[in-house]
């Protein structure tokens, strides 16, 4: 991972040493994997969002004097004794909801959904996404 691009991106963290920073990169390289759609510089943008979202997480509160917000939106406040509630977007699963848990998580989220927005095709003769095969004849 290039640390350099790494804190570019996300200053909120150049307090972190880089050991600490590529650790959590290599944790975050488990949860994404390299594809015919997600490579080159997209992967390297999607990791180092990852990466940031496990930062967050972890040491955010601490990389950003305490100041870590959750992700979502405000979704009720009060003043006296001060009481904040946020509410995360609605999410279908498990990984959907723990992205949503910082803001770094939704950037990621946002990104997976534009990338496989059209579903993808695995395996089999190019003809069989169509309605006939090369010859004429039904699938």
């Amino acid at each position: 991972m290039n640390t350099i691009d790494f804190r570019t991106m996300f200053p909120v963290f150049d307090n972190l040493d880089n050991p600490t920073i590529e650790l959590w990169a290599e944790v975050a390289g488990e949860y994404l994997k390299s594809s015919w759609v997600l490579s080159g510089k997209r992967f390297q943008i999607a990791l180092n969002l990852m990466t940031a979202h496990l930062l967050h997480l972890t040491v955010g509160s601490e990389s950003d004097g305490g100041s870590a917000q959750n992700g979502g939106i405000v979704a009720s406040a009060s003043e006296g004794s001060v009481s904040v509630s946020f509410a995360t977007p609605p999410t279908k699963n498990a990984w959907q909801h723990w992205l949503a848990s910082s803001p770094y998580g939704l950037q990621l989220w946002a990104l997976l959904k534009q990338w496989s927005a059209g579903g993808f095709y695995i395996g089999g003769l190019p003809e069989r996404k169509a309605v006939r095969k090369v010859g004429g004849v039904f699938v």
